[in-house]
């Protein structure tokens, strides 16, 4: 069973919305980046600036030790204020007053004229960002002494800056996505609108509301639709000649069946019992065939037809056809069923299992009718079935009794042709007609005529 395929507007909805998904990805990924990368660098910049700022101000003491003379930033006087400095050496040790508490350890010990930048944790595992610089410091009595140049900062508040930037990239980029794809919904909607014309258009074509396709379609529909527009109209012609044509031919033989009627009643009585079947035989084959010629076997242009009058119309003509034998025909037809069919079609295709569920029954006879619905179809098909209490149609004989001229109980009078007759008009719709075995005990004949 095929799947019914997705929509246009859904695959083209769907690829433009994983196209923004991957664009809105990379793009946060490398704004992320950008900020991320920019960020790093002020911080290391900030840095720098107190490491050049302390060794401005740095000098030696009266006890030999490097200290700065005045504190350069207020932050580095308050502990816990997120901004840390430090001098150290091998006789040397100054720790600004804000490193009180934190328990940050500035060890780092690069080259004189290195530089070494890394992350550390306070005591209560915050992240600190913190470059060391080594220098070489020669007194007034030019011994040369090294020391290293601490500065911190704390990296929680860039953290939640980058927080609150993801964030509102995140909102932003959704946001945005979320109106493309309503505009980019709306212009299908409106780009599509043909498409829905066309499906409306064909579907009244369908039910014979309509002959012709409109006019004043888009270039790239045009061409589409002046070829079903021409198609119909062939289609409507060949099968006006074909009228035509075989109105002229029963016409002609109209003649030569009465001249064989006239004969066969002027022989003798025993010769007119012998002929007379084969001739209205002969007749009724030669008008069923006829009818079925002028129809075609399509119904693709027919309006739907409501199945329960016409099953009523019959249950009512059979029960007076069989009055003596008192039939119970039970009608179970789903409330507004309908199929685009011939109403004449469906009169001799539900007469004739009607009929021979009346004939070889035992007088009790159900009628279902409902949609047949299969996935894939917009409309749905018709099942129609027939049951009686009869004898049956033993399993052997199911597909020879479907063929022109076969009975399976020759004691009953008939022609042999109602079950060939009903699955001739099935076929013409694309439908199948299955015998079985009835709950009842008799026969069942199962009709399936297809959705579109």
């Amino acid at each position: 069973m095929t799947r019914p395929a997705p929509s246009l507007r859904a695959r083209v909805l769907v690829t433009l919305a994983l196209l923004l998904l991957g664009a809105a990805v990379i793009a946060a990924w490398a704004l992320d980046a950008l900020y991320r990368d920019l960020g790093q660098r002020s911080r290391r910049e900030v840095l720098e600036a107190q490491v050049i700022a302390l060794i401005a101000a740095a000098d030696l003491d009266a006890t030999g030790r490097l200290v700065p003379g005045d504190v350069t930033d207020a932050r580095l006087a308050t502990p816990g204020s997120g901004l840390y400095a430090g001098i150290t050496g091998a006789t040397s040790l100054w720790r600004s007053p804000s490193l009180v508490g934190s328990g940050l350890e500035l060890t780092a010990r690069p080259a004189p004229g290195e530089r070494r930048l890394e992350q550390l944790r306070l005591a209560d595992g915050g992240r600190v960002l913190a470059l060391s610089f080594g220098t070489r410091w020669t007194d007034a009595e030019g011994v040369a002494r090294d020391y290293v140049i601490h500065a911190a900062e704390s990296l929680e508040p860039w953290y939640a800056e980058m927080a609150r930037m993801r964030a509102r990239l995140t909102a932003g980029a959704l946001a945005l996505a979320v109106l493309l794809l309503a505009g980019l919904g709306l212009a299908l909607r409106v780009a599509l609108r043909p498409l829905g014309r066309l499906e409306a258009e064909i579907a009244d074509v369908e039910l014979g509301r309509r002959e012709l396709l409109g006019e004043g379609w888009p270039r790239e529909l045009a061409g589409i639709t002046g070829n079903l527009n021409a198609l119909l109209a062939g289609e409507r012609q060949r099968l006006e000649r074909y009228r035509t044509t075989l109105g002229n031919l029963a016409h002609s033989l109209k003649t030569p069946l009465a001249a064989l009627r006239s004969l066969v009643e002027a022989a003798p009585p025993e010769q007119q019992r012998a002929l007379a079947p084969h001739l209205e035989r002969m007749s009724g084959i030669i008008q069923h065939q006829l009818k079925r010629a002028v129809f075609g076997g399509s119904g693709a242009t027919l309006a739907d037809l409501t199945i329960g009058e016409p099953l009523e119309q019959l249950r009512q003509a059979l029960a007076k056809v069989y009055a003596d034998r008192r039939p119970r025909i039970t009608l179970q037809v789903s409330p507004g069923v309908a199929y685009p069919i011939d109403a004449g079609d469906f009169m001799e295709l539900a007469g004739s299992l009607l009929d021979n569920a009346c004939k070889y029954g035992r007088g009790e006879v159900r009628v279902r009718a409902g949609p047949w619905r299969r996935e894939g179809w917009r409309r749905p098909g018709l099942e129609f079935e027939v049951e009686d209490n009869g004898p049956g149609i033993a399993e052997a004989e199911r597909g020879r009794v479907l063929e022109r001229g076969v009975r399976a109980d020759e004691s009953v009078d008939g022609q042999g042709i109602g079950l060939a007759v009903a699955r001739e008009i099935a076929g013409a719709y694309g439908g199948a007609l299955d015998l079985g075995t009835s709950p009842l005990g008799g026969a069942r004949a199962l009709l399936r005529l297809p959705g579109r």
